[in-house]
């Protein structure tokens, strides 16, 4: 089973994806689409370490010549932020979400899109220490959950 993880604060500068507990680099664009009607939609468009970009389903391709790099955050940042953490094989049967390290019960849809500007070939890793929010990028992330009465309710991830 494959782990991917999003630390943040819901903002691309304060964003790290880590896949199997290490963080990654060269990111451009990361898409999830999961719900309780067995829709697993899972995309991330990354940079290899020899300069090819490619797109991967992270829970059932293997990540060819991904890079990885030294955690952006101190701990004391990262107390700051929140991490959505997905164990999955690529089986919406097969899956667990964390929140906060906490696995999430009611889960109706889980939707994350997270996508670096196309002017920044250097993807999300390479923009998150900047001060400024970065324009152009997209950031939407949120769950569905259902509560007792049947009742709906769709919130911000981060």
């Amino acid at each position: 089973m494959a782990v991917l993880s999003i630390e943040s604060n819901g903002t691309i500068e304060m964003t790290a994806v880590y896949y199997n507990g290490q963080q990654l680099a060269g990111i451009s664009e990361l898409f999830l689409n999961l719900d309780e009607d067995g829709t697993f939609d899972a995309v991330i468009s990354y940079t290899g370490s020899d300069g090819v970009e490619y797109l991967k389903n992270p829970f059932v391709d293997y990540l060819d010549n991904v890079i990885f790099r030294e955690p952006a955050f101190t701990e004391e940042e990262a107390s700051q932020l929140h991490l959505l953490t997905i164990e999955s094989d690529g089986d919406i049967e097969n899956t667990t979400v964390y929140y906060d390290e906490e696995p999430l019960d009611g889960l109706v849809n889980l939707f994350v899109h997270i996508k670096s500007p196309a002017k920044n070939k250097s993807g999300i890793a390479s923009v998150f220490k900047k001060v400024k929010p970065v324009e152009g990028a997209v950031f939407k992330a949120t769950f569905t959950f259902r509560y007792p009465g049947d009742v709906i309710k769709t919130e911000e991830i981060f």
